[in-house]
């Protein structure tokens, strides 16, 4: 009877990380479905910069993908990035991090959607955009 319960645990495990795998997959092909293929492009020629060997940890240019304001203070972003460290199934594609902004920081930017920033990334803890890089807007960059 134990095993029995152990595996139906097991099992109910597996299914909620499929079902997570899976809205991240729909998630991710809904933001790069939306893209031009300039964005596409300046996406893939990105540069990795300030490449960190030991935190494993760099900065790079993303494209705020989608933004949802959440209340008075806090903006959260879909910022896609694309992928030439990582060594796993995502490299050479584009994925997206998910980025928490104070509103005003975001308004002072002047950020809106389609606009490339630069982006620290650091996979354990996921991206941000730091006020101390520079962000510019889609003409600007490369």
């Amino acid at each position: 009877m134990e095993y029995l319960i152990a595996i139906l645990v097991v099992v109910i495990i597996i299914i909620i990380m499929m079902q997570l795998a899976k809205k991240d997959s729909e998630i991710l092909n809904e933001l790069v479905s939306n893209l031009t293929e300039e964005q596409k492009r300046k996406l893939e020629d990105n540069q990795v910069e300030d490449f960190n060997e030991k935190n494993f940890t760099w900065t790079q240019i993303g494209m705020i993908a989608k933004v949802n304001i959440k209340g008075e203070n806090k903006v959260a972003l879909k910022v896609l990035w694309y992928n030439t460290v990582i060594q796993n199934n995502t490299l050479s594609k584009c994925q997206y991090a998910d980025i928490n902004m104070k509103k005003s920081d975001f308004d002072a930017k002047g950020l809106k959607n389609g606009d490339f920033v630069r982006m620290f990334i650091d996979p354990k803890k996921g991206g941000k955009i730091p006020a101390r890089l520079a962000v510019r807007q889609c003409g600007d960059l490369p």
